[in-house]
């Protein structure tokens, strides 16, 4: 019921909301040449985007670009190129009629305008965003892409990579990962089960990505319940937003000797008559991982992921769908405390139906509605030595957003109201005893910001409700109760008030506090069965109690010509944080022999600070830095913990810090960069990890060094990059203390990797 129920959805919402969309307005065009500052050479294949109306387009080889349909109206205009330093300019744009404008770019080593959506109510500069914030896209983005969303982050500050192999890597955000992090693709849930164990990988490839947004610190009140720790959302543009004039779009090639792989992909936007259309492939394929003591056996990997959409583009908005097959076959490898001696194989897929409808009034108080809605079908299977199916999930999907942008109500200068609605069935099998759940939620919210000069206030508020009803009626023993497996509900409040203030050109502080909490997911509240990852028989608990954080941030913010800066420090305390744990008691669980741990509440507090300095030494030299650290600790007293040693079991004192917490961490890199060449030399490092979680041990502390050069040919309006990047140089053996085989290999060692990319 719910899959008709959710494709008709779609369509309704496609065929409602089209006439709308397309209908005629006052508008104008926009037409321009870039140039270089220095010369008054075209500058070719830069991006011109119109902020908030979802219009861009590439500049020709003669620097020129035309923007049709453009609302009439004072617009901004975000011109950047690769080299260059991003201009953004105001343009009156005439009903019917055309403006002609000309933007000048000086080359720069350092990037300070990029534009950030996720966490904002519209298109907003970086360094005008009310949190920590971090964008990747560009040469950035080329420099840094890897296999994994999480791998291609592992620069950015605050952000920290867990998993059990390459494939499996997830990010880590201040100490938080798994549901307490959302990634997102082009804003809406991904819609697989990686937030649930750490054996399961992220369905998002970042090959093809746009730009990839981190917003760090609690984000419930646009994204929902669990985004405690932040969000990663990677931008595509699945459905294309603007109609462009002609054919553009990347391809990509990409190969690493570490794991001898390679992937393909690319991805091309081309005019349909009155139809915008998109289209999208990616191949991967690598095999098992190369250490510095050996090769990680069953650490290989089958990923494809294709994608089309269509939209019909007016000139007060668009409407449009999109579909998007994702699967990936990859091992888990073996060897470790509760793995299989040859390891695991693991099998997913994932299909997206999704539509997109947005309209500009144009006027009155109201800037744009948006509706937003995705169905996703998900299997995971996972296959033991022999071939037999050890566990499988199946999964559907259904999630949707209505969100009004609006100026000039309840005297702000912007805001944005919304509603959202979650539907999401899961079905187990194979060894687990989990029952079949069904979860629904509903939540609205309401973000209001006061003031446009050098101070910015913004409040929020956002009310979440959500419902877990398992298909199955079976018992959980707690102790020496065996509790029902029923059906529970949750409803809370989340809110946020923030500041910033600007007390000299380019210095900003800036500081928030918000309450946010986080539903049990469903295998917290109704687990019963074996989880190899982490050699435990896990139980959920259904009388278990939702998160609650209350959370602290402040941070300042530089951005000058050569001198980017931002530091951040943060406190959450987190009222019954939910994890693993033997609550006092040595059971062993029904399978495998594996000791038994279940679900629980602790208090616990989370606190810690972040930076990131980009130097500008010369016009061609640029330091770059980060640096982060999170401190966390339990706040109520715990039971002890059993160590089974059969026939015996002793119980020791329960640790004082919550497992999996990554030491004090960041790089530093020299980088020479001019438009048609870079080089980049660099150090990863990280302290040791003596703070340790219950069953750890203690990580050494690592500098491992890289090295990166690339290329950049313009031929014609083409855009030729070659980045060759050699990871770890002097094969060093190192370990990551978020790794959950750390204890059998190392990380991995040299990679030379290099990456071609097309741009037309």
């Amino acid at each position: 019921m719910f899959k008709r129920m959710g494709c008709w959805l779609a369509v309704g919402l496609a065929v409602g909301v089209m006439p709308v969309a397309a209908q005629d307005g006052a508008a104008g065009v926009i037409k321009g040449v870039v140039l270089t500052g220095t010369d008054r050479r075209p500058v070719p294949a830069a991006l011109v985007r119109v902020l908030d109306q979802h219009l861009s387009d590439q500049t020709h080889a003669d620097g020129g670009f035309l923007i049709a349909r453009v609302p009439a109206g004072t617009r901004r205009v975000l011109v950047a190129a690769i080299g260059y330093r991003a201009a953004l300019a105001t343009v009156t744009v005439p009903a019917a009629d055309t403006v002609s404008i000309e933007v000048v770019l000086s080359e720069a080593v350092l990037q300070l305008d990029e534009i950030v959506t996720t966490g904002t109510t519209g298109d907003q500069s970086r360094r005008d965003a009310l949190s920590p914030t971090s964008v990747v896209s560009g040469a950035a983005l080329d420099r840094q892409v890897d296999g994994t969303i999480a791998a291609s982050l592992r620069h950015e500050p605050g952000v920290a990579m867990s998993g059990i192999s390459p494939a499996t890597a997830q990010p880590v955000i201040r100490g938080l990962g798994g549901d307490r992090v959302v990634v997102l693709q082009d804003g809406l849930r991904a819609g697989d089960l990686a937030a649930s164990a750490a054996d399961h990988a992220v369905s998002v490839d970042p090959l093809t990505a746009q730009r990839i947004e981190v917003v760090r610190g609690p984000m419930s009140l646009r994204y929902g319940s669990s985004a405690l720790g932040g969000v990663v959302n990677v931008i595509r543009e699945d459905i294309p937003a603007s109609r462009p004039d002609e054919i553009h779009g990347t391809l990509s090639a990409q190969g690493a000797s570490v794991n001898r792989g390679g992937a393909v992909g690319g991805f091309a936007s081309a005019p349909l008559g009155p139809l915008a259309v998109r289209l999208e492939g990616t191949f991967r394929k690598s095999g098992d991982t190369r250490t510095p003591v050996g090769r990680l056996v069953n650490t290989d990997q089958t990923a494809a992921d294709v994608a089309a959409g269509v939209a019909t583009v007016g000139r007060q908005g668009h409407v449009g769908a999109s579909y998007r097959y994702y699967h990936n076959d990859y091992g888990i490898p073996g060897g470790f405390v509760g793995g299989h001696p040859t390891g695991v194989d693991i099998a997913m897929r994932r299909h997206t139906i999704r539509s997109s409808a947005e309209v500009h009034p144009g006027r009155g108080p109201w800037e744009s509605v948006k509706a937003d809605v995705g169905l996703t079908f998900y299997r995971h299977t996972e296959f033991e030595p022999s071939g037999a199916v050890g566990t499988r999930f199946k999964q559907t999907f259904l999630t949707g957003t209505i969100q009004t942008r609006h100026r000039g109500l309840l005297g702000g200068t912007g805001g944005a109201l919304g509603v959202s609605g979650q539907y999401r069935f899961i079905r187990t099998g194979g060894t687990l005893r989990t029952p079949s759940t069904a979860d629904y939620s509903v939540a609205g919210f309401a973000i209001e910001e006061y003031g446009s000069g050098p101070v910015r206030f913004q409040a929020g508020l956002r009310y979440d409700l959500a419902w877990y009803e398992p298909r199955t009626r079976s018992f959980i023993t707690i102790g020496s109760d065996r509790v029902a497996t029923e059906p529970r509900a949750f409803g809370s409040f989340s809110g946020s008030v923030g500041l910033l203030w600007e007390f000299a050109p380019g210095f900003k502080v800036g500081g928030s506090v918000a309450r946010a909490y986080r539903t049990p997911d469903f295998n917290e509240l109704y687990s019963n069965g074996p989880h190899l990852a982490s050699n435990s028989y896990d139980l959920g608990d259904p009388r278990i109690g939702e998160e609650a954080g209350f959370g602290v941030d402040g941070f300042l913010r530089i951005d000058r010509e050569r001198v980017r800066f931002e530091l951040a420090a943060f406190s959450n305390r987190l009222s019954d944080y939910i994890f693993p744990s033997s609550r006092g008691r040595a059971l062993i669980g029904r399978q495998g022999g594996r000791p038994l741990f279940q679900f629980t509440n602790e208090g616990a507090r989370f606190t810690g600070a972040e930076g990131v300095l980009s130097l500008g030494l010369t016009d061609r030299l640029a330091l770059e830095a980060t640096a982060s650290y999170v401190a966390a600790r339990f706040t109520t007293d715990r039971a002890p913990i059993p160590v089974i040693n059969p026939p015996d079991t002793s119980f020791v004192p329960a640790s004082e810090y919550p497992p999996l917490i990554p030491p004090l961490f960041g790089n530093v890199e020299l980088r020479y960069e001019q438009p048609r060449f870079f080089v980049v030399g660099g150090v990863r490092w990280a302290a040791a990890q003596t703070r340790l979680g219950d069953f750890e041990t203690r990580t050494d502390g690592y500098a491992v060094g890289d090295l990166h050069a690339g290329v950049r040919l313009l031929v014609g309006a083409r855009f030729h990059t070659l980045t060759l990047r050699i990871d770890n140089v002097a094969d060093a053996e190192y370990r990551d203390h978020l790794s959950r085989i750390k204890e059998i290999e190392p990380n991995p060692g040299r990679n030379v990797s290099l990456l071609y990319r097309l741009t037309f």
